[in-house]
């Protein structure tokens, strides 16, 4: 996925993405982006954001709410982008 751009708005970056990552939380650390997270599976919603534009794949979504579905909220500890993403973080 060569190429994707992956914007943090509240943190004022935009990075490449890059394959070695398994997860945009993941990415985010190793950039300096910090974000909260806690069980890192997808479980417990804590690092939930903002998707403002793009698409994401997210391995699942039991840590979000029917609500946090509509706000376009993914997990960003068990999502990688399929295209250029904004996200809120």
């Amino acid at each position: 996925m060569a190429g994707i751009k992956v914007e943090f708005r509240q943190s004022g970056k935009t990075l490449e993405w890059e394959d070695r990552f398994e997860n945009l939380l993941e990415f985010a650390e190793a950039n300096d982006i910090p974000l909260e997270s806690n069980c890192q599976q997808g479980f417990c919603g804590t690092c939930k954001t903002r998707l403002i534009s793009g698409k994401v794949e997210m391995e699942r979504t039991d840590g979000l709410e029917a609500e946090d579905i509509e706000e376009s909220k993914i997990l960003v500890c068990v999502s990688v982008p399929v295209t250029d993403v904004v996200l809120e973080a």
